[in-house]
């Protein structure tokens, strides 16, 4: 068996983005999509939100991949267990030079959201853990936190944190959650989050989404 070597490159990233930073924005949200998913897609969850008033950001996975067996569907995923350590510091390097090249926290009077679905909660944990910028609301849809951080170090910074945890009674993959284990590891992590329990299956609820937009973020 041959020896395993590894050696750094560059990759492109994508985005896409819906609105622009101008004097009227009032919210900027940075959504990460789940195993499986492109950013094309996942952002039209959030095509209700006025481009006015809301800057959303959706990063793409580095890793695509055909996801049916003719090779016609596309899909991304952020990592696999396969080298898992070079892959989370591989998004986490694309994920930051994206906040550094938008600089979408620098103005203090806009609102932070940051929204991860399904594996794009555990992604979006690592990164923050990471890098611990500005978030005034993060959002965690039909996924855990990894379990796998040192959150002791960790408490200060997502304790004051506006969190909120979002999960279906129908999704198929929150089932096979241990989710008093989950609830909590969360609550170890010191990220005091707000339950939001609904009736729907492994998706972003664009009614629920909705709803939580206007009688939490807007008032």
């Amino acid at each position: 068996m041959g020896a395993h070597y590894k050696i750094r490159a560059e990759k492109t990233g994508h985005f896409f983005m819906q609105g622009t930073i101008t004097e009227q924005t009032r919210f900027v949200w940075i959504c990460l999509h789940g195993y499986g998913g492109l950013a094309k897609y996942f952002i039209r969850h959030f095509e209700f939100l006025d481009p006015v008033q809301n800057l959303v950001i959706v990063p793409e996975g580095l890793n695509r991949y055909y996801s049916d067996e003719i090779h016609v569907r596309t899909a991304a995923n952020w990592m696999t267990r396969e080298d898992r350590l070079d892959e989370i510091a591989d998004y986490i390097l694309f994920l930051e030079s994206l906040r550094s090249k938008l600089g979408w926290d620098k103005n203090q009077d806009i609102k932070v959201i940051y929204l991860g679905f399904s594996q794009g909660v555990a992604t979006l944990i690592r990164w923050l853990a990471t890098i611990k910028p500005r978030v005034d609301h993060l959002i965690m849809w039909a996924g855990t936190i990894p379990d796998d951080l040192f959150y002791e170090n960790l408490r200060s910074y997502f304790e004051k944190i506006d969190a909120h945890f979002f999960l279906g009674d129908q999704d198929e993959y929150v089932k096979q959650i241990n989710i008093p284990g989950a609830m909590s590891l969360i609550e170890q992590s010191g990220i005091h989050a707000e339950i939001h329990n609904y009736q729907g299956n492994h998706r972003i609820d664009g009614e629920i989404l909705n709803r939580f937009y206007s009688d939490v973020l807007l008032k």
